[in-house]
């Protein structure tokens, strides 16, 4: 998160003259204004001011004169009411930087309340790790502790499979690649269709694939780099939708009923019973309550997963909670007083052990994390006593 005030000024300055901010602009100053309510107050109250007045003063700024009347001002008290009345007049006169520069004497009160909101019993609970096991055609289970390519280990799955009927060979034969909570994998498929798979999720494969198609199975979700071949177009089959394409790349998320592609390269058709939806790049087709819609979508969020980081955007708790269920395999309980609809912004690697996300979670929520053991309870943070 970037807190330095200067860089958060000069972002807020670009909103004030309508200029277009880049992604990264953008992403830093939402996860401001979510870091904290005094930000989004002071947020809120430049731009109410901003809307009754012209905006020239942002291109001719005396700065040092603004440093003088700051100065003269901060040595008559420094009551935290006043500072935070007195921002909004420094933001007007020196780029928001002046008064973005008070906020750094909150950070040391955010990070005590996270602190506090952070309670951990027993011992930490380390990240996922890499590793899986396939459940063969003949029910075998063989252990998987390193990334799979098929073409090159299929004489270790033949070895565990039975053909004395020779036609057996000539048929598909499907195994499933499971994936539990608390691990992720990438396997390669017989055609070099690369897949990373989420942890909780299932892929059921060919082990060689058919003349007229390639089709797989999935419950979870994955990320696909799909071989290219015209001639045999690539399935992904879910329990409510079928995702079609002929080569590209795309994450599916297929938790549940709910189901979530985001196309990162090349075309992808989404097909329903009930209709069906062509996909470009930086868009999403998602299947919920029936229906089936096409939106833009935040890849960053979509992919991070993949990208082995937690991005939460705007997210609820619960969807919050289920990341971490799926990535650390833990309990977790909601108290009654947690406000379900509130969303927080934060971003951390996922290579991290439970403690290091919970805490950036308290830093910019207003909850509170007990964890005992593989439990964790998640509650409303009390307020901090002045």
């Amino acid at each position: 998160m970037d807190t330095n005030p200067f860089n958060i000024a000069d972002i807020i300055a670009k909103h004030f003259r309508n200029e277009p901010l880049d992604s990264h602009e953008q992403q830093a100053l939402d996860i401001w204004i979510q870091s904290h309510p005094k930000n989004k107050l002071l947020f809120d109250e430049l731009i109410a001011q901003s809307r009754s007045m012209k905006l020239d003063w942002l291109d001719n700024l005396d700065e040092e004169s603004a440093w003088q009347r700051i100065e003269k001002k901060r040595g008559k008290k420094r009551r935290k009411q006043f500072v935070w009345r007195v921002a909004a007049t420094i933001a007007l006169i020196c780029s928001l930087s002046l008064c973005l520069w008070f906020l750094r004497t909150d950070i040391n009160d955010e990070k005590e309340a996270a602190a506090q909101a952070l309670h951990i019993a027993a011992d930490d609970v380390s990240p996922a790790l890499l590793g899986a096991k396939i459940i063969l055609a003949n029910g075998k289970e063989v252990k998987v502790d390193d990334t799979l390519n098929i073409a090159s280990s299929s004489a270790i799955i033949e070895n565990e499979l039975d053909f004395s009927n020779e036609s057996v060979t000539r048929e598909l034969i499907f195994h499933t690649l499971v994936v539990p909570a608390a691990n992720f994998f990438k396997i390669t498929l017989s055609d070099g269709t690369a897949v990373w798979v989420n942890a909780a999720s299932e892929l059921r494969f060919p082990e060689h694939f058919g003349d007229a198609e390639r089709r797989v199975y999935l419950k979870g979700e994955a990320y696909f780099e799909v071989t290219k071949d015209t001639e045999r177009p690539f399935f992904v089959e879910t329990e409510e939708v079928d995702i079609r394409v002929l080569g590209t790349h795309f994450n599916v998320s297929a938790y549940g009923k709910n189901v979530k592609t985001s196309l990162t390269e090349g075309s992808v058709k989404v097909i329903n019973e009930a209709r069906s939806v062509v996909i470009a790049p930086g868009q999403s087709a998602e299947w919920s309550d029936g229906d089936l819609k096409v939106r833009t979508t935040n890849l960053q969020r979509d992919l991070a997963w993949k990208n082995n980081v937690f991005y939460f955007k705007n997210d609820h708790i619960v969807n919050i909670a289920n990341q971490l269920k799926r990535w650390y395999n833990i309990d977790i309980s909601l108290s009654q007083d947690v406000v379900l609809h509130n969303t927080y912004s934060g971003e951390i690697g996922r290579d991290v052990n439970l403690s290091e996300v919970l805490t950036m979670l308290a830093f910019v929520s207003d909850l509170k994390f007990t964890l005992n053991s593989n439990k964790l309870l998640i509650t409303k943070q009390e307020p901090m006593m002045k």
